[in-house]
């Protein structure tokens, strides 16, 4: 089997996954009914809880909760400081929450405090970015490298002109983060012609972004492209653009996500093209593997797996990106309030 085919069973394992995973609701592992147990308590922790990235995740792990009688915990850092959200984490355990998922800041830092979980008895999923040294249950993450070449490819198309690009990423350590700046660095040994002459760490902070965008661009002035992989590259990036006086798509702009302000700057001519993460289908993933562990139907029922240590699920579940272009941007746009369900 070619790597594109598992690639593909992956991603078409996840939906087959999601509708099984539902089918089960209302069993605990002897398979007796549950309306009488108190509900379970599921703890979501992302790795910078305060950034607009996340409202979806958040709306749909709150919304999942109440439409299943599970009590939601969400949370995280403000920052990208591995040490807070280990504390955080540690916190929940004392708790005897039933279930987690964790965006990990810092896939090393964070193995431990995830394997404290598990021993404990308590589930691990990996949301975004993979703790592949500990003990989780499962992965459940976007296209990482073949996103940023689905951007970089639609950007630059069949232009075989010498040209230059800088990567934002948010850090290193970042194991989401690395992927997608590794995709933007394969695209350029597809295309010879296209040169990385930098690379800028901005923390998920667009201010962070800016400042260090500003002294690359006054000494690589005639820069193509700036290859957003976090959701506040592109704006970081555009308002070091602006200050310097440069033009709407004098430098072509990609992002990452679909924040509001992002896809302002799509329509306004600043950014070419944002990848948009499914995360709302992933979190549902996510919280379903949980709520199956707690049910008793994760594991086949007339199967050994569990005894003999077969995974009942895919170790690593890969959703599709979408392209937001200008042609497109409409719908990702929020919901206007009086409108929302």
């Amino acid at each position: 089997m070619n790597m594109n085919t598992l690639r593909r069973n992956t991603i078409i394992g996840a939906a087959a996954l999601f509708t099984l995973l539902g089918a089960g609701c209302g069993r605990d592992e002897q398979g007796t009914k549950t309306a009488e147990q108190p509900p379970k308590t599921f703890a979501m922790n992302v790795l910078v809880s305060g950034v607009p990235f996340f409202s979806d995740t958040q709306a749909t792990w709150s919304a999942m909760g109440a439409g299943l009688n599970v009590k939601t915990v969400y949370g995280g850092p403000l920052d990208t400081d591995a040490q807070k959200q280990i504390q955080q984490i540690e916190a929940l355990i004392a708790q005897k929450v039933d279930g987690l998922v964790i965006a990990p800041t810092d896939s090393a830092a964070l193995a431990p405090v995830i394997n404290s979980a598990v021993d404990r008895g308590i589930p691990v999923i990996t949301y975004l970015n993979d703790v592949p040294a500990s003990k989780r249950l499962a992965y459940v993450t976007s296209e990482r490298e073949d996103a940023s070449m689905k951007v970089g490819r639609l950007v630059i198309g069949a232009d075989a002109r010498p040209s230059k690009a800088i990567i934002m990423y948010a850090q290193p350590g970042n194991d989401e983060q690395e992927a997608r700046r590794r995709g933007f660095e394969l695209l350029a040994k597809e295309k010879p012609n296209l040169k990385v002459v930098a690379v800028v760490s901005d923390k998920f902070d667009e201010a962070v972004g800016a400042a260090q965008l500003r002294p690359l661009l006054a000494k690589y002035p005639d820069v193509n492209y700036i290859f957003g992989c976090g959701s506040r590259s592109a704006v970081g990036a555009v308002s070091a653009l602006k200050e310097l006086n440069f033009k709407p798509g004098q430098v072509t702009v990609t992002g990452w996500d679909y924040d509001e302000d992002v896809l302002n700057l799509i329509s306004q001519g600043w950014v070419k093209v944002t990848a948009a993460q499914n995360t709302p289908f992933m979190t549902q993933i996510a919280f379903n593997i949980l709520k199956a562990r707690a049910g008793g139907w994760l594991y086949p029922i007339n199967r050994q797996f569990q005894e003999n240590g077969v995974r009942p699920i895919p170790e690593k579940i890969v959703v599709p990106v979408d392209l937001v272009t200008e042609s497109n941007l409409k719908g990702y746009y929020p919901r206007p309030s009086q409108q929302a369900h």
